[in-house]
Formats: C-alpha cells, structure tokens, sequence
C-alpha cells in the first residue's frame, strides 16, 4: 500500500513539476512573483529494517546515491520590481526548508526559515546591495552534498554587495554575517571577501577567497573570545563537455565552522568537554570536483577531497589537563558517478566511492566502501538533470574499527554488530 501511495504521489509530482517548467512566473507590470525549490523523497530498507546511512564515523558526508535516509524539501517564493526596461530593481526572497530522517516524525513540525532577504540591484557598476539572512554563494561536491564553502548559512542576519564588476577581471564581492549561540549567550561574526571569475584563459578562471572571524566571549560557559581567518581559492576549467573545479582552502581559529552546512564556527566544547583550542586550531581542504557530460551516451562525475583537522590541544584527564598530543583528524575521499544514457528519459547510473578516516582523538581509524546501481528514470538528458526517479540498491563495507557506528540509526540497529550492509529502495529527486 506504502509503494503504491508513493508511486502515485511521484507521478502527481512529476506532472506538478511539468507544468512548472513552463509556468512559474506571475508578471503584472512592474512586478514580478516566482518560485523555486528543491525535492528528495523516498523510501528505503536495510538489512530489513528502516534504511540507514552508510557513513564514516565523525562525518555526515558520504556518496549521496542510494545512500540519503531522509527526505528534505526547500520551497522558495521571489518577488521582483522591474523598470520600463525589464531590469530588476528589488527583489525580496523567502525560503523554507524541512529535514525528516526516515522513520522520524519530524513531520509534525513546521518547516525552518532557511532565508529571507532584499536585495537591490545595480546600485553602482552594475554591483548589488543586499540585507538579510541567506545563503550566501554556496560552492559544493554535488555527488558528495559537501559545501565547502558555506558563510552565511543559519546566520542570523547579513549585508553585503555582490557582483562589483572589474572591467575585464571579474567581479568582486563583500558581506558581514552575524550569527549566535544559545539565547544570545555569545555570537561570532563573519567578514567575507571573495574575488571571483578573474580570466586566466579562454576557458579557465581564478576565483579568491578571503575570511576574517570574531566569535565573542561566552559568560555562560566561560570560553574566551577568539578570532579567525581563511585564504583560498580555486580554479575552474570548462570546455564542452568537461567542467573542472580545483580547490584549496585553508581556515584558521574562529574560522572553522561546525559543519558544510552552516557558516558559524565551531563549538570549543561538548558539554563540559573542550573539543578545540581556536586559538591555535586550524583545517586544510583540497578538493577536485571532475564532470563529463556529452548529454547522449555518457556522463561521470569524479570527486577528491581531502581534509585535515588540527584541534589545537590533546585530549585531556577530568582535571583538563592535557595527557597526550592526539589532536587531530584527517579525511580522504576519492569516488564518482557514471551515467549510461539509453535515451533522454532513461539511464543506467553507477556509483562508487571510499571514505577514509583517522581521528586519532577519538583513536578510530579506517575506511569505508560503498557502491551503489540504478537504473534511472529522468526528464531529460544531462548530469543534473532534474526530475529523476531511481530504484536503487546499495552495498556498502566498512572497517572493523567502525562497527557500532556506522549503519545504525535510531530507528535501526541491526547491522550494530556488522562491518557490511546493503540498502535498496527508491528515490525522487526534483529541482526549479
């Protein structure tokens, strides 16, 4: 009855999405009303029980195929002031989101403003001045959900001016974000500067990326004030078929933020535990992100990533005091995606990865492997095109020194005594 409740609902929403695509704007003179969204439903099953997450151990990022045990919607709605000549003037944004592991009923809860800002637009060279709280200019491995750049994500409010041309050198970009902890028990505070689309050649550009960070004293739990920054960039190539993203980013002390999916930085302490030292903290990522797509028989995209975390201090007895140097974690990530078009509106994907992870914190180290088959049932040819319908199944191994974490969830723990698992279900994925 559930299959046939979702296989009604996803057909129902293929048709919504549909009619989407060729209307989703209202025009009434000047004025202009939009929307715009994101869908990922589904079910699944492991090891006969509700479907879990194949992940590395202090890690939320993993191969997403066959393997996201939620559903997540955004729904966005645009207004738009336009001048005579069709130009926008202002323009409002409003967006809601929802997160609902599998098995959870979270349901019952309403969805999380995720943004909600204005914007007015060709203020000076053609640059645009904004107020709010958004996201901000996300970067990310698509295959892998990691946003590794991420600054204004959960930020109370922000400001900035975006898109101020450089005659023939791209454009720059500067914003302030303001985030907070507890009831306004401390905040910290984001300057973000970011120097994009220089030219280096035809084909390929050089994008800059400068930080600087304050998180403020916190009375209640006595953490002192800490100060941070981040320098990187990365490099892009694209040329028909091919797309090449090249990044290295290096972030120090306040800068390091407590997830990709959030700009505020990290929390010094579980409980009465100290995790980190900001004041000499610090993290590294390397990452290259591969795309082909020739849209009529083959498609890949291929990921590395890297990333090395420097805690700032070794674990320590219940006095605080530091008995060892153990104070770091690295995570190593290499797989891809491949796509066999059969025609435009069915393909057979694959995808495999390994995950690699080292706390020695924690002192658990390994690597897990996961490979997932689908055959996908799309609205049209391309990489990322959206919607798509895929059964799926899903095997995935993991080191001895993982078991108990991974493959477990609070709905299902029958593989906490196993070092492999395998998943199969169906998925919907829908963007506008």
């Amino acid at each position: 009855m559930k299959k046939e409740t979702f296989a009604k609902s996803g057909c129902l929403l293929l048709l919504m999405m549909a009619s989407q695509y060729s209307a989703q704007k209202i025009n009434f003179k000047s004025h202009e009303l939009s929307s715009n969204g994101y869908l990922r439903t589904g079910f699944g099953w492991s090891d006969g029980g509700q479907m879990v997450n194949f992940t590395t151990p202090d890690n939320m990022h993993k191969f997403r195929m066959g393997n996201e045990a939620n559903h997540y919607a955004e729904l966005q709605f645009n207004y738009r002031y336009k001048n005579k000549d069709s130009v926008n003037l202002y323009e409002v944004t409003y967006m809601m989101a929802k997160f609902i592991p599998f098995g959870s009923d979270d349901y019952k809860q309403f969805p999380e403003t995720t943004q909600l800002y204005g914007k007015i637009n060709k203020v000076i060279k053609n640059a645009n001045i904004w107020v709010g709280k958004r996201y901000y200019d996300r970067r990310n491995v698509e295959m892998l959900d990691y946003f590794w750049i991420n600054s204004a994500q959960n930020s109370q409010i922000g400001i900035g001016l975006e898109n101020y041309q450089v005659k023939n050198s791209g454009n720059m970009n500067l914003a302030f974000m303001r985030f907070k902890y507890g009831n306004n028990d401390s905040h910290s505070y984001v300057t973000d500067f970011r120097y994009l689309d220089i030219p280096v050649s035809g084909h390929s550009k050089v994008n800059l990326l400068g930080q600087y960070s304050i998180k403020t004293e916190n009375d209640i739990t006595n953490i002192p004030k800490s100060t941070g920054y981040a320098v990187g960039g990365w490099w892009t190539y694209s040329k028909k078929n091919i797309s090449n993203t090249s990044t290295i980013i290096f972030r120090k002390g306040s800068s390091i933020t407590e997830s990709a999916y959030s700009g505020k930085t990290i929390s010094e302490n579980i409980g009465n535990k100290i995790m980190y030292n900001l004041d000499k903290a610090n993290s590294i990522d390397v990452i290259n992100n591969f795309v082909y797509d020739d849209q009529r028989r083959h498609a890949i995209q291929a990921s590395l990533t890297y990333q090395y975390r420097y805690f700032g201090g070794g674990n320590t007895d219940g006095n605080e005091m530091i008995i060892d140097n153990n104070v770091s974690k690295n995570w190593f990530s290499v797989g891809f995606r491949y796509l066999y078009y059969i025609n435009k509106h069915f393909n057979l994907a694959l995808e495999a990865g390994n995950d690699y992870m080292r706390n020695n914190r924690s002192g658990v180290e390994g690597s897990l492997q996961k490979v997932t088959f689908s055959p996908q049932i799309s609205w049209n040819y391309g990489y990322y095109s959206r919607p798509v319908l895929r059964p799926f199944i899903t095997y995935a191994h993991w080191s001895d020194s993982f078991i108990g974490n991974t493959g477990v969830s609070d709905f299902n723990t029958r593989l906490i005594n196993k070092n492999n698992g395998i998943s199969f279900g169906l998925q919907l994925e829908i963007w506008w």
